[in-house]
């Protein structure tokens, strides 16, 4: 009898103990579950910022495209008559002055920046979102130093003129042509021709002339930042 208790017991105790077993597994799975769906949800809200910040990038970049293709068909009409060393079409040589207005992109990398800063950014290795971030913020980098290169050049050919000129004659000038509209007879003006005959001056906009950067950067981070947000958005609405 005593045997027979024991055995029971024993076959008892077993059974409560898979029981544990089992409840135990069932707690860890469950766990495991929500904790990958709250990492899955906070992956993904990284990358709904860096989404939001492209496309502010982008909407950026488009207005800035309008604005250098706007200084460059100046620089144009005014290289022409600096070419052809026609100093009546003074409006048209003074179109150069719009070369010393600086503009540079600047992105938002918050969204990336704190992505790379937790422990999310290996979960997108070897994905299609993983490669495009890369090509798109290379890109930025690259259109940053192009810029920069650009406009430290163009702020020292300011510079030199401001060194060797007066400009006050300068900004009455532009004040006259580009404000009031006055018609202007170059013999009036006879002290401003220096800065227009500057060196420093055809400098800028020759320069401005040669810079195609901004002609491939723009239209590629573009290209890229429509190609990662539209990436993100397939990434988000899948489970991963």
């Amino acid at each position: 009898m005593s045997e027979n208790k024991t055995s029971k017991y024993f076959k008892y105790a077993i059974g409560e103990i898979i029981l544990v077993v089992i409840g135990i597994l069932i707690a860890l799975q469950i766990n495991n579950t929500n904790e990958q769906r709250k990492e899955t949800k906070e992956l993904k809200e990284y990358l709904h910022k860096i989404s939001t910040n492209v496309q502010s990038d982008i909407d950026q970049i488009e207005k800035l495209k309008i604005r250098r293709d706007t200084v460059r068909a100046k620089a144009i009409r005014s290289s022409k008559a600096l070419r052809a060393n026609d100093f009546s079409k003074i409006e048209d040589i003074f179109l150069g002055r719009s070369c010393f207005v600086e503009f540079y992109f600047i992105p938002d990398k918050s969204g990336f920046e704190a992505l790379k800063s937790s422990s999310y950014l290996g979960k997108i290795n070897n994905t299609k979102v993983d490669s495009l971030l890369s090509l798109y913020y290379s890109r930025v980098d690259k259109t940053h130093a192009d810029e920069l290169s650009y406009n430290t050049f163009i702020e020292n050919m300011e510079v030199k003129l401001s060194e060797r000129i007066d400009l006050t004659s300068l900004y009455i000038l532009y004040g006259k042509i580009y404000i009031n509209n006055e018609a202007i007879d170059i013999n009036e003006y006879t002290d401003i021709l220096p800065y227009i005959q500057d060196n420093a001056f055809k400098s800028a906009i020759f320069r401005t002339l040669s810079e195609r950067t901004y002609l491939g950067n723009y239209p590629k981070l573009i290209e890229l930042g429509n190609a990662l947000i539209q990436e993100i958005n397939m990434f988000c609405n899948n489970d991963y």
